[in-house]
């Protein structure tokens, strides 16, 4: 049997519920490479094509002379000279490479003519395209149908906060509030495209709505009490200038954080409760309902140990950087737990895992409440 029967034959098994998924897949991800209003104008890109360096003292600056083939623009094809600053105490200057493709800024005089240009970051996002797309693949090829629907879902919540959520909050709209919508929405469309309409569903979209809820009520709540934005002042005034608002709100953008973070995980776990419950139902249909909520907790309990690890290690991994330079100041503990990012980080962490907790029991009484599909 060769690919192309093989592929008719699971044509022919895709249901009216499985078009659908692949049709919102191709728009969503249509719309998702529009371009948006938030969005710079396309960004020059150059190839290097000859290198001349010039050596300084250790610790200063030295010059490199480089020749740029511009690659698209209304330059395109021209070959132009530029220099380019490099010091061995900068750790990002390794780009200056013949044959690397980088972004440039080119600036014009009144007459239109190139006044000046300089290589401002090597090129990643093709690499990082590619990888996101052999991702998706692995994720359609080896789960499926399933696998597409997750594919959507991921999708669905990618969109939601680079098309929806920061837009919003760069013109001024409320953080806290937009973060409450967007977490509402991608949590039920979310989890109805990967386990369709049914009372699990249902049951498991209450959990996570509770559990998510009760971590930004505590985020907000820690918040205000400690007093914490979650950034230097450094990072603060440059929003404030970038959005053009001297009253920002830095801590609806902390608790916005807390809730898009905690959401993933909370949905994890009230998905898997609210399956292992329905199985231990199929599987026992005579059992009580006091029996199956202590099934739920019991596996609830095995879940939230290593749920909240991996809350706690994925915000202390994102944080590395800030831990290791905090901790090189050599502080006392008490001092260095008192630095607002680092008291910002771990309200963070906690929150979240505190809403993965209070999950588990609202994801349980859903169920015993909502009861189970027939099979």
């Amino acid at each position: 049997m060769n690919f192309i029967d093989i592929l008719k034959r699971n044509i022919k098994k895709l249901t009216k519920s499985d078009v659908k998924v692949i049709i919102l897949t191709i728009i969503v991800i249509v719309s998702m490479l529009m371009p948006s209003n938030y969005i710079r104008k396309e960004a020059i890109h150059g190839k290097i094509t000859e290198i001349e360096n010039k050596e300084g003292e250790k610790g200063q600056l030295s010059r490199s002379k480089v020749k740029v083939k511009i690659l698209n623009g209304k330059y395109k094809d021209k070959v132009i000279d530029m220099d380019n600053l490099v010091s061995d105490k900068t750790y990002h200057e390794t780009y200056a490479k013949k044959g690397n493709e980088v972004l440039i800024n080119i600036e014009e005089d009144d007459k239109g003519n190139i006044k000046k240009a300089y290589i401002y970051e090597v090129v990643r996002y093709k690499y990082l395209k590619g990888i996101i797309i052999l991702f998706l693949v692995l994720l359609s090829l080896l789960g499926g149908m399933q696998g597409i629907r997750s594919v959507l879902a991921l999708l669905i919540t990618t969109y939601a906060v680079l098309k929806i959520l920061i837009p919003l909050i760069m013109v001024g709209f409320n953080p806290i509030l937009v973060s409450i919508i967007i977490s509402i929405g991608v949590s039920i469309l979310n989890l109805l495209i990967i386990s369709g309409k049914n009372k699990k569903s249902y049951a498991a979209i209450i959990g996570t709505l509770g559990g998510v809820m009760v971590a930004g009520i505590i985020a907000l709540i820690s918040s205000n009490i400690l007093q914490v934005i979650g950034l230097t002042d450094e990072e603060a005034q440059m929003l404030i200038y970038i959005t053009g608002n001297p009253k920002f709100n830095f801590r609806g953008l902390l608790f916005s954080g807390i809730l898009m973070g905690a959401l993933g995980a909370v949905m994890d776990i009230s998905m898997s409760i609210a399956s292992s419950m329905k199985e231990v139902k199929i599987n026992n249909p005579d059992i009580s309902k006091k029996q199956l909520v202590k099934a739920g907790f019991n596996v609830g309990r095995d879940i939230m140990g290593t749920m909240a690890n991996t809350l706690i290690l994925a915000y202390a991994g994102g944080a590395m950087y800030t831990l290791l330079l905090i901790s090189s100041y050599k502080l006392p503990f008490e001092r260095m737990l008192n630095q607002d990012v680092m008291a910002a980080e771990i309200i963070q962490a906690l929150c979240g895992s505190i809403g993965l907790i209070f999950t588990i029991p609202i994801t349980t009484l859903a169920v015993s409440l909502i009861g189970i599909d027939k099979e």
